[in-house]
């Protein structure tokens, strides 16, 4: 813990004098922002990283059974295996691994790990554990095998991806970027979760990049901006795509519609273009999926509420299965540690290794001979909520997603510090929405940056309360967008030019 704590204030000394002394190879050099208050606000969003290891230390005991934890027990296990055989490790980093049970590279290494195969569900998207987790085994090199120095190099990802976003989007706030800049840095959920080995803070600096270059390339339309272009493409597709490539759309398409300044209703014009996209997404997905986006939106809530609800997940070369949570339903196996046999009339849920999109039930087992290995165990998640699905309306289903999403939990519904956090960011954000529709009706500025950024949460956001039935998860999810919305109604609000940070 100490020798890890060390490398993290090393490590933080280093950022802080390179964005102080050379505002980090450039990155951070602004006009409007001096770089002292570069590395203030950069010291201020590094207290993100012990804060939520000792805040988890303090409430549940530590990481280790929480995803950042299991995040960096994979990375260790992989990068042990990158020192041992380091043809495996480029081949496993390329993609081309075996990961069936049962195979070398499993039996070799794989099997050790605990999130790399978590998300093989999602047969409707890439499993984007393993990008994070590729990406960490790189930065290991370098951590010295300290947590903390992971959590940090998060951090710092999220920090210049803020950057990228402030830099785009400034020229709509004169006299307002120092405000713009805080904002997006200060974000209660966001400051929080990038402190984190989470995909939080990789994700905020691929949506930075986004937007960045998407503006650099309809300011400058060159070759060098476009080939920027087709490695964040891919690199969206992989990496929560449901946020990064729906927001690649949607800012190239901002950024199209701006570079047209006689274009009269932007607003209009933007919401066509994209409504015929969902309606082509849609018809894709039914052709190759063979079910709408909706459908694979709700297939993916009633999966991630089965794992909500925790249980025991056992495994061998033909099988994965998943019991309620209690270890009386099974048998330990002499001689062999984490195997076990199930007894007799337990039911469960399973999938067969070649046929993983198939759930089959098992009412009353009556095979106690088959020997499963125990994967890991899920104990169930307090906050799970109820989300309206197809026996709802269209417009219940709406109603519920966006009050979920958005509003829940509020102060009346919080129990305990993170309940209360999300409650204030939730107030913050229905203040925002006022401001927003207000300064629209009101206000003789033009609209469309406000609506486009509004429009571009909001849809992710009814996503996200749609497919994660999950209160704590939904907080998380929505992090690295819902800054949009409070800088939409900061968009509107007066200048205050005692607050301009100018060298």
């Amino acid at each position: 813990m100490l020798q890890s704590l060390v490398v993290y204030l090393i490590y933080l000394s280093l950022f802080l004098w390179l964005i102080y002394r050379y505002q980090f190879f450039g990155l951070f050099k602004d006009s409007k922002i001096s770089s002292q208050l570069f590395s203030i606000v950069f010291l201020l969003k590094a207290m993100a990283v012990p804060i939520f290891y000792f805040v988890y230390k303090i409430l549940y005991g530590g990481i280790d059974n929480l995803d950042s934890g299991k995040f960096y027990h994979d990375v260790k296990v992989i990068h042990h295996f990158a020192l041992q055989d380091f043809t495996f490790y480029i081949k496993l980093m390329l993609g081309l691994q075996n990961d069936l049970p049962g195979s070398y590279d499993f039996q070799y290494c794989l099997k050790d790990t605990v999130n790399w195969d978590n998300g093989t569900v999602k047969d409707y998207l890439y499993n984007d554990n393993r990008v994070l987790i590729r990406v960490h085994t790189l930065f290991h090199f370098i951590a010295f095998d300290s947590y903390f120095a992971h959590a940090l190099f998060s951090c710092l990802l999220s920090y210049i991806g803020i950057q990228f976003i402030y830099s785009s989007l400034k020229s709509f706030f004169f006299d307002k970027e120092v405000l713009l800049f805080l904002t997006l840095c200060f974000v209660p959920a966001l400051w929080f979760y990038t402190g984190a080995l989470l995909k939080e803070g990789i994700t905020v600096f691929c949506l930075g990049l986004i937007i960045y270059r998407s503006k650099c390339f309809f300011e400058n339309r060159n070759f060098k901006n476009f080939v920027w272009l087709l490695p964040l493409l891919f690199m969206s597709s992989l990496l929560k795509p449901y946020l990064l490539l729906f927001s690649f759309i949607c800012f190239l398409l901002f950024f199209l519609l701006q570079s047209f300044k006689q274009l009269s209703y932007k607003t209009l014009v933007f919401v066509g273009i994209i409504g015929i996209a969902i309606l082509v997404a849609n018809f894709a997905s039914n052709m190759l999926k063979h079910r709408s986006l909706m459908e694979a939106a709700l297939k993916h809530q009633r999966l991630f509420a089965g794992v909500a609800k925790g249980g025991l997940f056992l495994g061998n070369n033909k099988h994965f299965l998943r019991l309620k949570n209690d270890s009386t339903q099974i048998k330990p196996v002499k001689y062999k540690l984490k195997f076990f046999t199930i007894k007799k009339n337990v039911s469960y849920m399973y999938w067969e290794n070649n046929h993983e999109l198939d759930t089959l039930i098992c009412k009353a087992n009556s095979d106690t001979l088959t020997q499963y290995e125990l994967l890991y165990t899920i104990t169930e998640s307090k906050s799970n909520i109820q989300i309206s699905s197809y026996q709802g309306s269209a417009l219940q289903l709406i109603a519920s997603s966006y009050y979920y999403s958005l509003f829940f939990p509020f102060f009346y519904h919080a129990k305990g510090l993170f309940q209360m956090l999300a409650s204030f960011e939730n107030l913050v954000i229905l203040i925002s929405l006022l401001i927003i529709v207000f300064g629209m009706i009101s206000n003789k500025k033009e609209p469309f940056l406000p609506f486009f950024l509004v429009f571009v949460c909001l849809a992710i956001c009814f996503l996200v309360g749609l497919a994660t039935p999950n209160s704590g998860a939904i907080f998380r999810y929505r992090s690295p967008v819902i800054a949009f919305v409070f800088i939409a109604a900061l968009y509107y609000l007066p200048v205050f030019k005692k607050y301009s940070g100018s060298e």
